[in-house]
């Protein structure tokens, strides 16, 4: 039976139940529909985590991303708290693992670049999410290939900071957590890259890789084992795979944007390899206990950049006893299920902590980013500006701090790899001016680097590729064109095009004639379109190598065009060389579906806006 919720939506059918509440299906007064998490009623009677399920709404509903689902409100009624999000359809991945077992090695690439790609969005929000598992990842149908979109960071964001989130960090699936979080240390974005890293293992074989009889086992197992190799897993993913999975946080990759562009990059190849799916396990093979791993080739497979493990501290047994009990304690009462279904992802349990507050009659709503309460309960008091502060140079979460909630904040990402990750580099209004209702904050965001030759042609075709030199110098991942035929020296021109969908924002190479020509006064004149756009006309010859450093923000096609321009005597093999080309794209812009077109599905590239517009 449908009941109303605050002023503005009416709860529908229940979806799911899961450790942390309740998620029923309903609309706002307009109409649209959304999926509502209930809360439990411990953790509204708790006066820390309502503290910050206030100080924390204009920062949640302000996320966005592809691989998200978005929340739309935070609304608190009562004794009851509801977070408002998107609703999806297709189920959450552990549905799927459940019903088909291990994915092709292409999908857990796929999946997984969505999945960090998603956690690269919550870790530049200053949010840990600490409970990334296959549960809290639904697959969205509503595109050709279904999309992952990460959940239920919100609760987890909220939960950090009071005494029932800090008794719920260690009772998420212990199959999942990190070693520091067994050890009762920090948690940082490195325990998110762990996670997942245990369900990439579980996408290629059907189980993670630490298992026990009890949670004790499991926890210890974290820490003092090192993961078994399945077979069927390709090199290139379990190198993946053994990067997330290093004891020490400061080994693993150090963003989720690096995890995602390195994967997006394999599920291209391994489609284009048609690798088959690793066999189906029902246990994971032994790990091997550390410093004993390193003779062992197939278990482990060190890859190149990481390195072996760092040596380890003697480890204290007290915390992971102590996370162990409270584990115990909460599944021994109910509170902690392990094979909950929730269509919209089971967050983690936990005790429920004390009351330190009685319930009030409130309705509290963050929508459009206007908060009005009706009885007063420790929330963020509102800010009030006599003009525009400086925020250039701030990050953006300090940046954010400085102004109202009420204000609009549009956040327009910028490559620039001289400021640190985050970083405001310029503000409008600026410092001092008229303040106004809304700010745009240009923000410093690192590149995420594709090489051309690892992304197909849609026309056209490169003769070489590889390693080549031009001026005396090698130049990695080379595209070459060019041979002995006379007709490669008349009039005619040759052209080769990429479809990048939207996804990158520069084009950086060098372009000159390889040194090995046959003929050193070889010229031909090189052209390159955006979307038809000519961007440059350049002539090229033998000994001069020029340097290109072209704006793609939001173009779709990427043309090459070139013709030869010397005399036809000089004929031979001669070849023009784009050195070291490669796209410059955001995390959150790079295409993690950009696979060539499978024959059931059609294309799966993805366009990103290169604006990204919020509301604080």
């Amino acid at each position: 039976m449908d009941r109303a919720l605050g002023s503005q939506y009416t709860l529908g059918e229940l979806l799911g139940s899961g450790a942390m509440g309740q998620v029923y299906r309903g609309t706002d007064h307009q109409g649209h529909q959304y999926a509502f998490k209930l809360l439990r009623g411990d953790l509204v009677d708790n006066a820390d985590f309502v503290s910050r399920f206030h100080q924390e709404r204009s920062i949640l509903v302000a996320l966005r991303g592809e691989n998200l689902v978005a929340v739309h409100d935070l609304v608190i009624e009562g004794n009851t708290a509801a977070i408002v999000m998107d609703l999806v359809s297709g189920g959450t991945l552990r549905e799927q693992l459940t019903a088909t077992g291990p994915l092709l090695p292409a999908e857990v690439a796929r999946i997984g670049a969505g999945i960090a790609n998603a956690l690269h969005a919550v870790h530049q929000a200053g949010i840990v999410h600490r409970d990334v598992k296959p549960e809290n990842v639904l697959m969205d149908h509503a595109a050709p290939i279904r999309t992952p979109r990460l959940t239920d960071f919100g609760i987890a964001k909220m939960a950090e900071g009071s005494r029932v989130g800090r008794s719920t960090v260690m009772a998420g699936t212990p199959q999942y957590a990190a070693p520091e979080v067994a050890d009762g240390q920090s948690v940082t974005p490195a325990a998110d890259l762990y996670s997942l890293g245990i369900t990439l293992y579980e996408m290629c074989c059907g189980v993670p890789p630490f298992h026990g009889e009890s949670v004790l086992q499991v926890l210890r197992s974290h820490a003092d084992k090192l993961p078994g190799r399945p077979d069927g897993i390709p090199d290139e993913l379990w190198d993946v795979i053994w990067s997330l999975l290093q004891k020490n946080p400061a080994a693993r990759p150090q963003s989720a944007g690096q995890v995602s562009a390195a994967l997006a990059s394999l599920a291209q190849r391994f489609w284009q390899a048609q690798i088959p799916v690793a066999p189906r396990l029902q246990a994971p093979p032994p790990g091997l206990p550390m410093g004993q791993g390193n003779t062992n080739e197939t278990v482990l497979r060190m890859p190149g950049p990481v390195g072996p493990p760092a040596p380890r501290k003697k480890r204290k047994r007290l915390p992971i006893i102590a996370a162990a009990t409270v584990l115990l304690v909460v599944a021994a009462g109910g509170g902690w299920a392990l094979a909950t279904r929730e269509n919209a992802a089971n967050p983690t349990s936990s005790d429920s902590g004390d009351s330190g507050s009685e319930p009030t009659s409130e309705t509290t709503s963050a929508r459009g980013g206007r908060t009005t309460t009706s009885a007063q309960r420790t929330t963020k008091p509102e800010i009030r500006l006599e003009s525009m502060p400086d925020l250039v140079g701030l990050k953006l979460g300090e940046a954010r701090d400085k102004l109202p909630q009420s204000m609009e904040v549009e956040i327009v990402d910028q490559i620039d790899d001289k400021s640190p990750d985050g970083t405001v580099l310029t503000q409008e209004p600026a410092a001092g001016e008229k303040v106004d209702d809304k700010v745009k904050l240009v923000v410093a965001r690192p590149a995420v680097t594709v090489y051309l030759d690892e992304l197909p042609t849609t026309l056209g075709e490169w003769s070489d590729n590889g390693t080549k030199a031009m001026g005396g110098k090698q130049f990695l991942h080379s595209l070459a064109w060019g041979g002995y035929s006379h007709y490669s020296c008349t009039s005619r021109s040759v052209s080769v095009e990429y479809n990048l969908s939207k996804g990158f924002r520069r084009l950086v190479t060098s372009v000159g004639i390889a040194d090995d020509a046959q003929m050193t006064d070889f010229k031909l004149q090189l052209e390159v379109f955006a979307d038809g756009r000519q961007l440059i006309s350049q002539p090229i010859e033998f000994g001069k190598v020029e340097p290109l450093d072209l704006d793609l923000t939001n173009v779709l096609r990427l043309k090459f065009q070139w013709i030869v321009t010397s005399k036809a005597e000089t004929c031979g093999r001669n070849l023009l060389v784009l050195g070291e080309a490669k796209l410059l794209g955001l995390a959150s812009e790079v295409p993690v579906s950009g696979l060539p077109p499978r024959p059931s599905s059609g294309s799966s590239g993805s366009s990103s806006p290169s604006t990204t517009t919020t509301t604080g």
